[in-house]
């Protein structure tokens, strides 16, 4: 759980969760079995139900969002936007210089599946998870930013735009590459991911990087920090990235 290249920037990470068919009432959480050290400061947790709440809870799942989740798996979409109760977890963490604080986030949302939640909604990426997904993605397994970020892929004029969204989870700047010809958007992702995983570890890009492809290519970008968090594209900071030059 370090953050081997952890630097502090003066922003912290920003969770935002939606646990489906669950009450915070009901919360047990076992230190041992979910592996919850402590509650991290700064989040918090509210329990909405459809006799006081209908129109919140339509309003975090339905519309543009709804459509979203919903073409990708209309079954699970149903289950969530039919509960009757949900949960939101959410907020800033004050101690990101060790991935404790995401351990604690999974093994309580671990807790709340265990009480008989029905889907887990990430409403900074847009994914809507299984109780089973979650568990198998999730718990018990090695934090990694990349499995927690999404890569998306957007059509251009000159190209593909590829951007991520989720990294305000680790407290660090969303990425964006321009005009990728079609032919490179493999390549160009696979760079992308690999400075996914170095941000999970706590880097921030400054000046130049050089990144690899699984397939022995070598990639220098130039990432430029965009020190805005009011853009739709990210709700985050972000590098605007150049690549400079590919070997």
């Amino acid at each position: 759980m370090e953050r081997e290249y952890y630097e502090d920037l003066g922003y912290k990470p920003f969770l935002f969760y939606i646990i489906f068919g669950v009450s915070g009432e009901e919360l047990t959480v076992s230190r041992e079995k979910h592996h919850v050290s402590a509650f991290p400061e700064d989040l918090e947790i509210r329990s909405l139900n459809r006799t006081e709440h209908a129109e919140s809870i339509d309003g975090l799942i339905g519309g543009q969002i709804g459509e979203i989740l919903k073409a990708a798996d209309s079954n699970l979409y149903g289950q969530c936007s039919s509960a009757e109760k949900c949960v939101i977890l959410s907020g800033s963490v004050k101690d990101d210089s060790t991935l404790e604080y995401m351990q604690n986030v999974i093994g309580i949302i671990e807790a709340f599946i265990d009480q008989g939640a029905v889907g887990v909604l990430d409403l900074l990426t847009f994914t809507l998870y299984s109780p089973a997904k979650w568990t198998e993605r999730f718990f018990e397994k090695e934090i990694n930013a990349q499995n927690h970020v999404m890569i998306l892929f957007s059509e251009e004029e000159d190209g593909i735009w590829l951007h991520t969204r989720g990294l305000a989870e680790f407290g660090r700047p969303d990425i964006g590459i321009h005009g990728v010809p079609e032919e490179k958007v493999e390549d160009y992702k696979q760079a992308i991911d690999q400075m996914i995983f170095y941000s999970g570890k706590g880097l921030f890009f400054k000046g130049k990087a050089t990144l690899h492809t699984f397939n022995g290519k070598t990639i220098t970008v130039a990432p430029e920090f965009v020190n805005d968090f009011d853009n739709d594209d990210y709700n985050n900071a972000y590098y605007n990235v150049t690549v400079v030059e590919e070997k």
